[in-house]
């Protein structure tokens, strides 16, 4: 556990001066949260880097590769950073990560997809070295997904690099920082938006939210770069924050570097921005940088994608026919079924105003969803094999910015009432 533990704290510190680059006067949650997604995003471009040019991984080349990425951007602080005004009911929001914390490391990963996806990449690079494009584009490999990305599987193997080889006992530690990671930005966020009281409501409910079960696979970092990078760009769009702008864009596209899901997600975002103010688009060009990388490496090794197998025509022809039967199984595969069912009435009952000033937020999610149901139309697999092996997971990548948005209005308009009484 102990290497675990200094990897989680190793790539916490390396994040930092990315933080204060972008941001220098971050406060505190803001700072920690951000260190940990910015460090572990450091740590796969270092990888990626190394393997690119042929150097083979160890501890000492990495740690080098990262400092070099880091120390361009070492900053002071900005020394007038907004400490936070906590409530004593933040005190509920740390019950839901400490029961996550015993949950994720309780016994080795478990997860089918971790063994035949995500760990088993990390371990045959850890043994090469670097990545092995050999086993990426082997056709007998297509189980593995080969044109994911490898941010996570990065990540497993800094965690192994530090711990002197392959052991997969304590790599829940790290999804415990993704998600702690995210719950403080959420609740730093919130703070800045609502009194304390329903600030730390708000962070209650995103820890119960926003924290994925699937420990081992790539949702728990994807819940933290998708939701932080759109919350982040909320905030630019609504108060025209610089700092939010840079945060929402690099987010995005570590989320890009995740799963693919975080790729769409841009695009998503992208739409939503231009519907609501087309002008300011370009400022998501960080993201598409931050994802072009493997984009790049994956077209010139020519990983194949089990999506795009056989007729697309055939497959939507195949998939209408069960139409019925999809929508019927994603309703009852929504999860949390209490939480969207609790956000759509809270939509319902906010003024026409309030659910226009988070037009970006529902639109992107709607966005989302949309790419996720149209996936389903065009899968070359048994369309209702795969809602019940994904829709759960995807419903809960897209569920906490969402949330979030519908919370913040709910306490805005609550308190706007109290003070008209």
């Amino acid at each position: 556990m102990a290497a675990a533990l200094i990897a989680v704290l190793s790539v916490t510190v390396l994040g930092v001066p990315f933080v204060l680059a972008l941001d220098r006067d971050a406060p505190p949650l803001r700072l920690l949260g951000l260190a940990y997604l910015y460090g572990t995003g450091a740590i796969y471009f270092a990888l990626l880097a190394l393997s690119v040019l042929h150097v083979r991984w160890s501890l000492v080349s990495v740690t080098i590769a990262a400092l070099i990425l880091a120390l361009p951007f070492v900053r002071r602080p900005g020394g007038q950073a907004r400490v936070p005004v906590l409530h004593v009911v933040d005190l509920f929001a740390l019950l839901t990560p400490i029961a996550f914390a015993i949950y994720a490391t309780m016994v080795a990963l478990w997860e089918w997809d971790f063994w035949a996806i995500w760990g088993l990449k990390a371990r045959v690079f850890l043994e090469r070295g670097g990545v092995d494009w050999r086993f990426l584009e082997s056709r007998w490999n297509v189980f593995a997904h080969p044109d994911y990305p490898l941010l996570v599987p990065f990540a497993y193997d800094f965690a192994a690099l530090v711990n002197g080889g392959w052991s997969d006992r304590w790599l829940g530690v790290l999804f415990v920082g993704w998600a702690v990671a995210f719950l403080l930005v959420a609740r730093e966020l919130a703070g800045r938006e609502v009194r304390p009281l329903a600030a730390a409501l708000a962070g209650v409910v995103m820890s119960s939210v926003a924290i994925s079960t699937f420990v081992g696979l790539a949702e728990g970092a994807l819940i933290a770069y998708l939701g932080a990078g759109v919350l982040f760009v909320r905030r630019a769009l609504l108060f025209d924050d610089d700092a939010a702008w840079r945060h929402g864009a690099i987010l995005l596209g570590l989320a890009a570097c995740t799963k693919n899901e975080g790729l769409a997600m841009i695009i998503c975002v992208a739409i939503a921005i231009l519907i609501i103010d087309a002008r300011r688009v370009v400022r998501l060009w960080p993201a598409a940088a931050i994802a072009l990388p493997w984009l790049v490496l994956r077209a010139l090794h020519r990983l194949p994608t089990d999506l795009a197998s056989g007729s697309l025509a055939a497959h939507v022809a195949a998939h209408a026919s069960q139409a019925g039967a999809m929508f019927r199984l994603l309703a009852k595969n929504t999860y949390p079924p209490w939480l969207w069912v609790a956000m759509l009435a809270g939509l319902l009952v906010l003024p026409a105003a309030a659910r226009a000033r988070e037009r970006f937020v529902l639109i992107a999610v709607f966005l989302q969803l949309l790419v996720y149901v149209a996936v389903y139309f065009a899968t070359p697999h048994d369309v209702l094999w795969h809602i019940r092996t994904s829709w759960t997971r995807l419903t809960m990548q897209v569920a906490p910015p969402l949330a979030f948005a519908v919370m913040i209005e709910l306490a805005r308009h609550a308190e706007a009432r109290s003070e008209q009484q």
